[in-house]
């Protein structure tokens, strides 16, 4: 095992569609580079074998059950810790800190109504087990912002579908962050690139000891 001082972070993204989790994700990675912290971006569903077949489900190229998407979420993700090559437990263990958009807490506001709050967590507990998050980040966007950001291209009929969703999966996400054992800040996500930007930095920055993170450059 790998001596604990050299470990990486393990960051998490959350937050609805259209909340700018894949930008904050790209921007924060950038700051840490330069702070000589070494960064792996993944997300979730990952483009693995089981990743890819939920993106076929979601795209209607393969007919799944929303609770056979549910299931293989949790696949996905035990994978995604795991896998040999590239799973995110090796690479923090390898002192590289891992910055993953979406974790269990999207299957707790996406999955939930399919299965049951309470399946989600018994069975994404063996993931949280062996990969907890050093810190989440939830993007607190509000559904009208969020639909502005989603709606190019869309009908009146696609926009008023989507904002139900969006309204939703927020309640749910506020009822999952309330129950979570992990450490998560929420922030206002409503604001501009940048300021969410700064916003996520002082978080990260005044949270975790980025000098024990940096490695020696050379």
């Amino acid at each position: 095992m790998t001596d604990q001082a050299a470990r990486g972070a393990f960051i998490v993204f959350e937050g609805i569609d259209g909340s700018g989790k894949s930008t904050q994700a790209r921007l924060l990675a950038a700051r840490l580079q330069d702070a000589a912290v070494p960064v792996h971006q993944t997300a979730e569903p990952t483009n693995g074998p089981v990743g890819t077949l939920i993106r076929n489900g979601f795209n209607r190229r393969v007919d799944l059950d929303d609770r056979v998407i549910a299931s293989l979420f949790v696949a996905d993700r035990l994978d995604h810790i795991t896998n040999a090559h590239d799973g995110m437990l090796g690479i923090v263990e390898r002192g590289t800190t891992v910055l993953c958009d979406r974790y269990h807490l999207s299957s707790q506001a996406y999955q939930a109504s399919d299965v049951g709050s309470d399946w989600i967590a018994s069975s994404n507990s063996i993931s949280t087990d062996l990969m907890l998050p050093d810190l989440t980040i939830y993007l607190d966007v509000s559904p009208e912002v969020a639909l502005e950001r989603l709606a190019s291209g869309r009908t009146t009929t696609d926009r008023f579908e989507v904002d139900e969703r969006l309204r939703a999966a927020r309640e749910r996400y506020a009822e999952a962050i309330e129950r979570a054992d992990e450490v998560v800040v929420t922030v206002d996500a409503d604001r501009s690139t940048d300021e969410l930007a700064d916003a996520v930095w002082h978080e990260v920055s005044t949270r975790l000891d980025l000098g024990s993170l940096a490695r020696p450059q050379g």
